[in-house]
């Protein structure tokens, strides 16, 4: 099919504003990469800058056991309680009175 004069005259005159089209698209990609890294560099700038908030503290080695400190210091009170509790202790503990009393040398 061939080209009609009238075609050719739109086709020219347009020329100019396919070729402005174009460069807009080929820019709009780069400018949208431009921005997007921008952003990326300021959010980066600002958490350098920012101080960043602790999560709950755990104990670390430094922690003082307290039950330790208190029997030490309490000095016969704690022995006192100790052997309070290896006798509540042995009250709670099931003995069979037949285990432990026969050895069987038989082999």
């Amino acid at each position: 099919m061939a080209i009609q004069p009238i075609d050719m005259q739109t086709l020219l005159m347009r020329l100019g504003q396919v070729g402005k089209e174009q460069a807009a698209y080929r820019q709009a990609a780069a400018q949208s990469q431009a921005v997007t890294g921008s952003e990326i560099a300021q959010r980066s700038e600002e958490l350098q800058r920012a101080v960043s908030r602790t999560n709950t503290l755990e104990d670390g080695p430094e922690k003082v056991n307290d039950e330790e400190n208190s029997e030490q210091g309490s000095g016969e009170k704690g022995h006192r309680g100790s052997e309070e509790e290896e006798s509540r202790e042995d009250e709670n503990l099931f003995h069979d009175p037949d285990l432990g009393q026969n050895v069987d040398i038989s082999g």
